[in-house]
């Protein structure tokens, strides 16, 4: 267990009553995005009449999404790693526009193509561009 300085302590319960809960601490941010992977997500999807539903597999484990558009589904594929990684809600919000995992283009076409029914996809890191 670390001990807090004094005026570290004060410091830190003064921005907790400034800021409250909504405050985002740089260094967790950090820590949850480097938990996150960074490739090797892998999706199997189907469409079923208006939605798009997958298996997401990471990490040795499977999670659900669906979305009832292409954009709708990979950010519920988002979702479901930030809530499989225990990124907190702030922290997920905070993560994204920075936190690009996306299908390469010629598969995110595939899954707005309404005529293909069933696909796989494999989710990458995309660089940021300041």
């Amino acid at each position: 267990m670390s001990l807090m300085s004094p005026f570290r302590y004060r410091l830190h319960r003064t921005k907790e009553v400034l800021f409250g809960d909504n405050e985002i601490i740089y260094e967790v941010l950090i820590h949850h995005k480097a938990n996150l992977p960074s490739n090797g997500v892998q999706v199997a999807w189907e469409r079923d009449e208006e939605f798009i539903v997958g298996k997401v597999f990471v990490d040795g484990d499977t999670f659900i999404a669906q979305g009832k558009s292409a954009k709708e589904f990979v950010e519920c594929v988002k979702d479901a790693l930030y809530a499989a990684f225990n990124v907190p809600t702030k922290y997920a919000e905070a993560l994204g526009g920075d936190y690009r995992l996306t299908p390469p283009e010629n598969e995110f076409r595939d899954l707005n193509n309404k005529a293909i029914k069933k696909s796989r996809l494999v989710f990458g890191l995309v660089p940021t561009t300041a």
